[in-house]
């Protein structure tokens, strides 16, 4: 039995492989057999064969999952809605987008958060090798003048040498940052803390509002697609997102359904604005508001993939000046005073 639940990589993969086999007419213990065949992987293996043995026992595909305890909620309901109502080869291939949707998001949030750090660790590196390394060298020749270096030059000196000497100090302040990133990126509560981090901060408020909405009207296309209620799917779509703001306005909006319909509610709280507000109300009004939520979700991701090609695009060149700028304060700030004396000798 697995312990820890699949990623979204896994369950896209998943989910896309069982679409394909209930497409083919494969019964879904079949298709695991299959699966189980097909699998070069030992864990995979056995985890695929403890499905298939609670299928094997008469099982259905739903309670076979459940007790793997390796699915999320959200897609074990929905793949019990789907047998319920005879429609688990197209909830499958809803799931399967959803989940792919999901692992692309992430690996959009990793990519705009990690090239500047990368590129500030950069920064950093070649500042300190600058402080510990080429003023010292610099020191000397003035020494050699009989001067010294004085100003700013002596404070930035200074730094290097205390970095020198108690380097042992920093090194164990920069395992203590590495430690507190591990915790940040792998624990569960250190990424809901750093998400709340990012939903907060200027620079990728925005994207996060977007992907969260991703999310939900991505949730809420499979749910409603499912045969589920529009309250029934507003519940669900809402436990897949971790946005705090988000998930406030959707209990406001969940209130409202007493006396509103869907689109109203969604637009009196703001929840959808604008264009897509008008597309939802058109969805509202031909009994495809499923459809339209995907295409709401597609749009969204369009955005944010923009959005995250955009700050990159702005954040490198920014990084690469300010680095320029400081190197070369550093650099001048030594240069200027020694061609000053070597021009008077």
């Amino acid at each position: 039995m697995k312990e820890t639940l699949l990623t979204n990589s896994e369950l896209a993969n998943f989910t896309s492989q069982m679409a394909l086999i209930l497409q083919a007419g494969i019964s879904p213990y079949e298709g695991i057999s299959i699966m189980v065949e097909d699998s070069d992987n030992d864990k995979t293996k056995q985890f695929l064969s403890s499905i298939e043995e609670l299928l094997n026992q008469g099982e259905t595909l739903y309670t076979s999952l459940q007790h793997t305890n390796a699915f999320p909620a959200y897609a074990l309901h929905m793949i019990q809605i789907g047998e319920l109502s005879g429609r688990l080869e197209e909830v499958m291939g809803s799931l399967s987008i959803h989940y792919q949707r999901q692992y692309e998001n992430n690996e959009s949030i990793k990519s705009a958060v990690s090239y500047p750090l990368i590129m500030i660790v950069m920064m950093f590196v070649v500042i300190l090798v600058l402080i510990t390394k080429v003023l010292p060298i610099f020191n000397q020749v003035f020494e050699q003048l009989g001067t010294s270096i004085s100003g700013f030059s002596k404070t930035v000196l200074d730094i290097g040498k205390s970095f020198s000497t108690y380097s042992y100090i920093y090194i164990g302040i920069l395992l203590l940052l590495l430690l507190c990133f591990v915790y940040f990126t792998k624990s569960e509560q250190g990424k809901m803390k750093f998400y709340d981090f990012l939903t907060k901060l200027r620079f990728t408020k925005n994207l996060t509002w977007k992907l969260a909405l991703s999310k939900f009207t991505s949730g809420m296309s499979i749910a409603l697609s499912s045969g589920l209620d529009v309250s029934q799917s507003m519940e669900m779509a809402k436990e897949l997102i971790d946005h705090k703001q988000l998930k406030a306005k959707i209990t406001e909006a969940e209130k409202m359904l007493e006396d509103h319909d869907l689109a109203t509610s969604l637009i009196q709280t703001k929840i959808v604005t604008g264009m897509y507000a008008r597309l939802l109300k058109i969805g509202n009004k031909t009994g495809h508001t499923d459809q339209i939520m995907k295409e709401i979700a597609d749009r969204y991701d369009q955005e944010t993939n923009e959005g995250i090609i955009h700050f990159i695009s702005i954040i490198e060149p920014t990084l690469v000046a300010v680095l320029s700028i400081l190197v070369g304060i550093i650099l001048l700030s030594v240069m200027l005073p020694l061609i000053g004396i070597m021009a008077t000798l």
